[in-house]
């Protein structure tokens, strides 16, 4: 049974809890829908990128003024109907083929000048989560702590807003002993579009 986009999406965002009603003047600066432009992690000291999720992501982000946020980010569509986790983690190390890797996940933030403070209260990845392999969770899944993230807001070239977020240093959460940080590149968005 193949699971229609919009309907995904409905239910991810569903899973979001509301928050207290309380707003922010801040907030309203990124309040709104984002879809996904570029994702990467950089090595710190090598300064290798790896774009887990491909060259060209798909996902959104729905920041709400009260300081709800939740997101959902993904590879591509799997292209088969659902496997089992030992399936995808072995078809994740098949240099043929490219494994259907997505997250969900929401929480609270807050704006602070220029840092953007998240504090993930739910977390899923679609796959194997765990020490053994890559742990899509990190430290976000279920820590009661704030996690600072810069960010800035910007236009491009089409006039489109792109909000530009950059986490701080940490050591790599897939068992690796290096330290990355992790970019994500988001447009605002009005509505759920998939394409340019």
């Amino acid at each position: 049974m193949q699971i229609s986009k919009l309907k995904l999406i409905g239910v991810v965002f569903g899973f979001a809890v509301l928050g207290s009603p309380a707003q922010s003047a801040e907030n309203f600066k990124v309040a709104g829908l984002w879809r996904i432009v570029a994702f990467h992690t950089e090595d710190i000291a090598t300064k290798a990128q790896n774009r887990l999720y491909g060259e060209r992501p798909m996902g959104f982000m729905k920041l709400e003024t009260d300081g709800r946020l939740s997101a959902w980010l993904a590879s591509d569509w799997p292209s088969q109907s659902a496997q089992s986790v030992s399936e995808d983690a072995a078809l994740s190390f098949a240099s043929q083929r490219s494994a259907y890797r997505a997250v969900f996940y929401s929480g609270r933030y807050r704006l602070n000048e220029n840092e953007f403070l998240v504090n993930i209260d739910q977390a899923q990845h679609e796959g194997w989560v765990g020490v053994e392999s890559f742990d899509l969770t990190w430290t976000e899944g279920r820590t009661l702590k704030e996690e600072t993230r810069s960010f800035r807001i910007e236009t491009d070239r089409q006039e489109r807003e792109i909000l530009r977020i950059e986490t701080a240093p940490m050591r790599n959460p897939n068992g690796a002993e290096n330290t990355i940080i992790g970019r994500l590149i988001w447009t605002r968005v009005s509505d759920w579009e998939f394409g340019d």
